[in-house]
């Protein structure tokens, strides 16, 4: 499937749970829609970006939980032009869609 923007790969996982609290233990995300269904109310429970898509390539997350997520870059890489290795929250019951700016770096377009 292509979009308008650049490539949508990877599927869908519609049950994903995110856990952790930091970079290394967050729940890596390996589809291109990743529907977040379980996380704690509790912790600043984390997803993480993939390393390997090209330039241009299209991920879309979806919290469908009530509470915020932390969202990672791959490990070295960026949100948005931010620091290396800082998360982007994600608020609870938003949407987001990230852009692979290559090396691990993505640009991020939240839900309001």
């Amino acid at each position: 499937m292509s979009t308008q923007f650049g490539r949508f790969i990877g599927g869908r996982n519609a049950a994903v749970a995110a856990a952790g609290n930091s970079q290394g233990t967050a729940t890596a995300l390996t589809a291109g829609l990743n529907v977040v269904t379980s996380a704690t109310g509790t912790s600043a429970d984390c997803v993480s970006l993939p390393s390997d898509r090209a330039v241009g390539d299209i991920l879309y997350i979806v919290n469908a939980t009530a509470t915020a997520l932390n969202v990672y870059p791959s490990t070295g890489g960026a949100i948005n032009g931010g620091s290396a290795n800082a998360a982007k929250a994600l608020a609870a019951n938003m949407s987001g869609m990230y852009i692979s700016l290559g090396s691990g770096s993505w640009g991020a377009v939240l839900s309001a």
